[in-house]
């Protein structure tokens, strides 16, 4: 377990990129207790499309504010992590434009002129690599038809040679072999490989069950089709990560952090950062603060739950499932009800409304 921070789109609604900072060495610490040395984070696409569904997980709209959270970001994960097991390396996402898709569909293709991509889409990737990133995952499906997973513009000659990413790159779920099996963009699997290969500096494809990447790389490296040079070149960034994060000496967890999860000067730093995030856009007829005996409607399915107030990827990848509920926290983590109750003196009753799916109560 660990503390949990607001996400994204919280973080940026403080404005203040100090509690980015925080997150990332709050959770990096209490990674590390657990013995996992690399988060997938911070996500800094541009949340430009307000339909694509995963907008709460970025930091925001603006290019500016994103550089600013993405920084701060990188430095709380990281900080001088070659040194300091008590930090992890980033993989700084999804490089690239993944948040506008044209029709909000996820890995629909992004339709965006190349000196809008440079101008807003690159300067909070920008900030994250010049603040020392260690690794990079690329973005799944297309930009302007051009698959990133293939692209040697996106993957060689912007991100390594233009920006100045020296680390280790990797792919977004299977998005090497997705080339054939799912936008055919490469006639087999293994086409794909050679593609991939040749024309980008990717390192690694995540998928941590399926051996295609590395078997299909040995098999084209044997009939020539891949030079071992261009093995060499990945299989020095990947070893270079691990030396770094020090795995090569202690590849199992500290648990001596794991005295430090949870403690009460991380939860407040989190209580903080959600106090600076609540953002007031009205307040009519100053309708607000209410009082405490004020007779308020509560309706919905996230009143008395802390599994849905945590979001996607808390917990399990998913989050916790139906069957599972909140008894997973094992009573950690509060509720919007619970909260409710601790301010008036007494638990309101509430309606479902709906289960969280949309499907309708009769209460």
């Amino acid at each position: 377990y660990g503390t949990m921070f607001p996400s994204g789109t919280g973080t940026a609604a403080t404005f203040n990129p100090q509690y980015a900072y925080n997150a990332g060495r709050i959770a990096a610490k209490d990674s590390r207790s657990a013995g996992t040395h690399w988060a997938f984070g911070p996500i800094l696409d541009l949340a430009v499309n307000k339909i694509w569904s995963r907008t709460y997980e970025n930091f925001g709209e603006d290019p500016y504010l994103s550089s600013q959270m993405a920084r701060e970001s990188t430095k709380g994960y990281q900080g001088n992590y070659k040194n300091d097991r008590t930090r992890v390396a980033v993989s700084i996402k999804h490089f690239l434009a993944y948040g506008n898709p044209f029709d909000g569909q996820d890995r629909s293709d992004r339709r965006i002129a190349a000196h809008d991509l440079l101008e807003y889409y690159v300067p909070p990737f920008q900030a994250a690599v010049d603040a020392g990133a260690a690794t990079v995952m690329e973005a799944y499906s297309a930009i302007n038809g051009e698959a990133v997973a293939l692209s040697e513009y996106f993957l060689k000659r912007l991100l390594r040679d233009q920006m100045g990413f020296k680390g280790t790159l990797v792919t977004d779920w299977a998005e090497v072999n997705n080339q054939a099996l799912m936008y055919h963009t490469a006639k087999d699997v293994k086409d794909a490989n050679s593609i991939s290969l040749n024309q980008t500096s990717i390192d690694m494809m995540m998928v941590p069950y399926d051996e295609t990447f590395s078997k299909a790389a040995i098999e084209l490296v044997k009939e020539g089709i891949i030079p071992q040079s261009r093995i060499d070149e990945s299989a020095a960034r990947i070893l270079q990560l691990k030396k770094d994060l020090g795995l090569f000496e202690q590849p199992y967890a500290d648990r001596s952090l794991a005295e430090t999860v949870g403690s009460p000067q991380d939860v407040e730093a989190s209580r903080n950062a959600v106090r600076e995030s609540v953002t007031l856009l009205q307040n009519n007829n100053g309708a607000l603060p209410l009082s405490a005996k004020e007779n308020v409607l509560f309706v919905g399915p996230t009143l008395n739950t802390t599994r849905y107030l945590g979001g996607g990827w808390n917990l399990h990848w998913q989050g916790p499932t139906d069957a599972e509920g909140d008894a997973v926290y094992q009573g950690y983590g509060d509720t919007i009800l619970k909260g409710i109750a601790q301010l008036t003196g007494s638990t309101p009753q509430y309606y479902l409304g709906t289960d969280i799916h949309g499907v309708n109560y009769t209460d």
